[in-house]
């Protein structure tokens, strides 16, 4: 008998066996869940449940699109999550940085106020959401996929950043929001060192405050 998790399970197969690419969008789901042998009812919740650990992504009248693959199993938690990602993202967004095509600089620059938005709205979720849009939105401009995957593979999953913006003061998460502006703003203009300072510092902040939180 399927189930929501043998159905998540083969969805991450798939995807390390490389069925789709890196930001590929996903089949719909009616053709998916004929793919995969189940009802969609099934797939639906496997495809929830990848959203929330930050591997696929839904995108409102667009569909469902892969934010980043699935890794091997760890023991490593969010610490060292966030440890990777203040090591790896700084260098990969060096290394793109100046050459963002128009689409991306233009999804950056609307999600920013969605973000505000959030942030003053008090949706933590929805908060963690954009951050984490707003990274993997950088990670497109990539050339290297293995790159991207890598940096993909850093990132906190949507539960995890959540519970650590709810533990955050509103000074603090205002904060990160200025880092986020100033990563945007060094993009903006071709300032790779200004946007890499910005995002170790956006890093370097969520680890104070995972820290402080204890």
């Amino acid at each position: 008998m399927s189930t929501p998790v043998n159905a998540e399970k083969l969805l991450e197969q798939a995807l390390l066996q490389g069925r789709w690419a890196l930001f590929a969008r996903l089949p719909a789901e009616r053709h998916l869940a004929e793919e995969l042998g189940i009802s969609r009812a099934t797939l639906r919740t496997a495809l929830h449940a990848l959203v929330g650990r930050g591997i696929l992504e839904t995108r409102r009248n667009s569909g469902t699109f892969v934010r980043s693959l699935p890794c091997a199993p760890q023991t490593s938690g969010p610490d060292d999550s966030l440890h990777a990602m203040r090591i790896i993202m700084p260098p990969l967004l060096s290394a793109v940085a100046g050459s963002f095509a128009p689409s991306v600089m233009l999804t950056l620059e609307r999600l920013l106020p969605s973000v505000g938005m959030a942030l003053h709205g008090g949706d933590m979720r929805l908060l963690a959401r954009h951050h984490l849009h707003f990274f993997s939105t950088l990670l497109q401009a990539v050339p290297n996929a293995r790159l991207a995957q890598a940096g993909a593979c850093t990132l906190p999953d949507e539960h995890t950043l959540t519970r650590l913006l709810e533990g955050c003061s509103q000074a603090q998460l205002e904060e990160l929001f200025k880092h986020l502006a100033r990563t945007l703003h060094g993009l903006r203009h071709a300032d790779p060192q200004a946007s890499v300072a910005a995002v170790t510092a956006y890093v370097s902040c969520l680890l104070q405050y995972r820290e402080e939180s204890r």
